[in-house]
């Protein structure tokens, strides 16, 4: 018999707070079946797309299982709040699903009011554990809506055996997502600093207890923890999802035991995502001693290991460093492109200028000599950011980057202007000159805006709200409607992400208080008559130069985001797309028209979340500018990013090809995208 302790305590108070309708164990019983060829579970889905609350809301008490079921799940994307009293009825559902289905999505509407329903709903008694499902969905939902009180009494419970999977799993979710919102306790940690050390927990509890460990912010681990965790890594090596969590986590333990961990098992042949988490977690640790552990791996020749080392000295260098970092790209010619582009842009962010200049001189030199050559626009936007280093570069990122022929190079220089303004030391820097730059780049922004280029838009005007700068003082009669009209040239909802930055920029230059975030209208309806070809065996190929990746798809969590990639891929719309977007150990992105993350077509569709996670490698989800604003860009993630879990759609997973999502790199193109529906 599995209790929850204190847990139980609470649960006793809050039941005479149960409406009666949470008590009424009358509903039919039944099993969900969610046939997507059915008129009426057609209908339920497309009430969640339309976001018609009033209508989902009636289906809460039909008499079928699966509508109840869809109906409450529908809530899990829409995030109404409400009727949470309402969808909370359905915890004492006769149908366990339903119960699973309304309490995943009070927990995904987040209001502390959930808390007491949610506790209510949870199965104290179990002795024969047919309600592990059931108990652990609800302990997640307690994470994203709980008190610190709760997690307390979550974290003390020691009678879960390793024997029950879904439970513990259930609690290191939960614990996990209260760190996330930045709720801890000690008996938290100390809880899964037990259960990663814990070879005999399941891989899926101890991948989460690690990830709590890694990701959750100001979280410090002791030595003695950092021991049993980096035995946690050991014991954890035919799994490298819990290593590279593990590493991460390791490079907060600033002890001298983690670091003699980690600089040990950076020699080791490994995952190539273990290593780069291995070089990111170094970062705290004395500068001196890491330097040679990270400087060999710059020249490794996954493309991936060698970025990350560069862009380790990009974030974490020393000034004392800065002439070794451009050396040890020029004398390292097989080294690639992107990690020789970091590590220039290293120096010229850490090189003074005043005690090194010839450096500075010859660093300036070579990435305008690299932008010039290459043929790769991800590599000329990469100079650009380089050269953004040092602030004096200003009329070249302009004049070249606002007049290169590719979107991503456009939108770099954009960027790069923005690192430029919010430099903190922008007045030491510029000296003299400073007022005369200022006023320079202030028509630079103005240039963006008059542009009406979305991805320059989207990447580049938050630099009117720079404070230190003072934009708002340099008034004149045309500013404010320049900015209106910039804002009608724009295409919604194509240019979401654009409009929503032009209007914070036009609102704070006008001194008026930011914007609410956009939400676009319902304008795409799901092409149910595409979906009637569809079924499991459904996939698409994504050809590039460097193999295969054939994807799988999730139809019945995210019915118009499946049906919405599989209508672009049969009109020939990804062939020829690049992969624009790369970050080592986490996500390769691509789809966008434009090539450079800001564009769309005329439409969006909504976001779709259902009961899946990004627990593993190769999941398949929509990339957003925020909730229901996904289009036609797509992301595969390297690893597990369980923190994208229930903000993201997914859509599909890869079925083969892994080996080929590892190797894209920006710029590789999607030569064809096919589908067979079998």
């Amino acid at each position: 018999m599995h209790k929850l302790l204190g847990f139980l305590a609470i649960f006793f108070v809050l039941w005479s707070c149960t409406p009666p309708e949470m008590a009424d164990k009358s509903k039919p019983a039944g099993k969900v079946n969610l046939d997507l060829r059915n008129k009426t579970v057609q209908q339920l889905y497309e009430f969640r797309d339309r976001h018609q609350v009033d209508s989902l809301v009636r289906y809460l008490k039909h008499s079928d299982p699966t509508l109840r079921y869809l109906a409450a799940l529908s809530f899990a994307s829409v995030r109404d709040t409400n009727h949470i009293e309402t969808l909370a009825s359905l915890l004492n559902d006769g149908v366990e699903e339903v119960r699973i289905a309304a309490a995943f999505s009070l927990g995904q509407i987040g209001k502390p009011s959930c808390e007491k329903w949610l506790i209510g709903a949870f199965a104290a008694d179990d002795s024969l554990s047919r309600h592990q499902q059931l108990n652990a969905i609800v302990l997640e939902a307690i994470g994203k809506c709980g008190s610190a009180a709760t997690l307390k009494n979550i974290a003390t419970v020691t009678t879960y055996q390793p024997t029950d999977t879904m439970l513990l799993v259930g609690q290191c979710r939960a614990i996990y997502r209260f760190g996330l919102r930045n709720i801890t306790d000690p008996a938290a940690t100390e809880r899964m600093v037990d259960y990663v050390a814990n070879e005999r927990m399941a891989a899926q509890a101890r991948l989460m207890a690690a990830h709590y460990l890694a990701r959750t912010k100001d979280l410090t681990l002791d030595s003695a923890q950092a021991v049993r965790v980096s035995a946690g890594f050991v014991r954890a090596s035919s799994n490298p999802e819990i290593q590279m969590a593990l590493a991460k986590a390791l490079g907060k333990a600033t002890s001298p035991v983690a670091f003699g961990f980690l600089s040990k098992v950076i020699k080791n042949d490994q995952d190539w995502r273990v290593k780069c988490n291995i070089i990111n977690a170094l970062a705290k640790f004395e500068y001196d001693t890491v330097r040679s552990l990270v400087a060999p791996f710059l020249s490794d020749p996954n493309p991936h290991i060698s970025r990350t080392a560069a862009d380790f000295f990009l974030a974490n260098g020393q000034i004392k460093d800065a002439d070794y970092y451009w050396r040890l790209a020029q004398n390292n010619p097989a080294m690639l492109p992107a990690a020789q582009i970091s590590l220039f842009r290293a120096s010229n962010k850490w090189l003074s200028g005043k005690t090194e200049p010839e450096s500075k001189d010859f660093v300036n030199y070579r990435l305008k000599e690299i932008f010039q050559q290459s043929k790769n626009p991800y590599d000329r936007a990469a100079c650009l950011m380089g050269l953004s280093e040092f602030g004096w570069n200003y009329r070249y990122i302009h004049d070249r980057g606002f007049n290169d022929p590719h979107p991503a190079v456009k939108s770099a220089a954009a960027e790069a202007l923005l690192n430029i303004v919010q430099k903190p030391n922008f007045y030491a820097a510029f000296g003299d000159g400073s007022k005369g730059v200022r006023r320079e780049l202030y028509y630079y922004l103005r240039e963006i805006v008059a542009s009406g280029d979305p991805g320059m838009i989207a990447s580049g005007v938050a630099g009117f709200e720079t404070e230190a700068l003072n934009f708002r003082s340099m008034r004149d009669t045309t500013r404010s409607a320049d900015f209106q009209a910039a804002l009608q040239k724009l295409k919604m909802p194509r240019d979401v992400e654009a409009y929503m930055a032009l209007e914070k920029a036009a609102a704070y230059l006008d001194g008026l208080p930011a914007p609410p975030p956009y939400q676009p209208k319902w304008n795409h309806p799901i092409d149910w008559n595409r979906l009637k070809l569809v079924s499991d065996a459904t996939t698409a190929t994504i050809e590039t130069d460097k193999g295969k990746i054939v994807l799988e798809f999730f139809t019945q969590w995210a019915p118009g985001s499946v049906v919405n990639f599989l209508d672009l891929a049969g009109t020939g719309f990804y062939d020829g797309k690049n992969f624009h977007r790369i970050v080592p150990n986490f996500v390769i992105q691509g789809g966008c028209p434009r090539g450079d993350g800001a564009g769309a077509l005329d439409y969006t569709i909504r976001s779709e979340i259902g009961l899946a996670w990004y627990e593993s490698e190769g999941y398949l989800g929509m990339a957003s500018a925020g909730p229901d604003t996904e289009g036609t860009q797509f992301f595969i993630t390297h690893s597990p990013t369980p923190h994208l879990s229930g903000n993201y759609t997914i859509f599909g997973r890869v079925k083969s090809g892994m080996d080929v999502v590892n190797q894209i790199q920006p710029g590789d193109v999607m030569r064809k995208v096919t589908v067979s529906y079998q």
